[in-house]
């Protein structure tokens, strides 16, 4: 006759996969924390970041078992940091509306693209060429130009494929060079020569092709 297994058998066993599943998340928080804060911090403003990130890994947590193993799993995560992000923006972008006294880039306060780029004209010109891009497009840049990741890496992390990526990237990349050179004045020697220097996007390599 076989008895059943005692009460205890099962709730240590639960207190086993509880205690894995712990270090499975400290893991993953340790090992990505720092790319995931960054990525949050460059695109909602600086209050609201550690919020912001605090619900990526609290999905994580929830979801722990979707989780891809390295180094899918760091994807996985910018993947929940861009839907939690977004998530985040409709919500500033509906409190704009009902309080349309103030300017979105006020209502961003130093987060977005103005407080990662440098106070100088270029800069500016930059940031403000960035922001009028479609969000898919200006998304594209910031995963490469300020994210790092590879254009496989950011083709995985927005759902599409590596060919529509490139076509993505490069289609941002040359409305921001084209937009930042039409304001290049043109009435002088210096003015002439300053708009035939190529115009180079913040962290892009000198050794990459357009």
């Amino acid at each position: 006759m076989t008895l059943p297994e005692p009460r205890q058998s099962s709730d240590a066993q639960d207190r086993r996969d509880r205690g894995a599943a712990e270090l499975a998340f400290e893991a993953l928080y340790v090992a990505h924390y720092q790319a995931i804060a960054a990525y949050v911090l460059r695109r909602v403003p600086a209050q609201d970041a550690d919020d912001v990130t605090a619900q990526v890994f609290a999905v994580a947590w929830r979801r722990l078992g979707d989780v891809p193993a390295p180094p899918q799993d760091r994807l996985w995560l910018y993947g929940v940091a861009r839907n939690t992000v977004s998530g985040q923006q409709r919500a500033a972008r509906r409190w704009l509306h009902l309080h349309n006294r103030l300017s979105f880039d006020a209502a961003i306060g130093s987060g977005g693209l103005a407080y990662i780029l440098a106070p100088d004209p270029v800069s500016e010109e930059v940031r403000a060429a960035m922001s009028a891009l479609r969000p898919a497009d200006r998304e594209a840049l910031q995963l490469v130009l300020w994210d790092e990741l590879s254009h496989a890496e950011a083709a995985a992390v927005l759902g599409c494929s590596p060919n529509a990526f490139e076509l993505r990237y490069r289609r941002a990349r040359n409305a921001v060079r084209d937009t930042v050179t039409a304001k290049r004045p043109a009435n002088s020697a210096g003015a002439n020569h300053a708009a035939e220097a190529p115009v180079r996007l913040p962290h892009e390599s000198r050794t990459e092709q357009p």
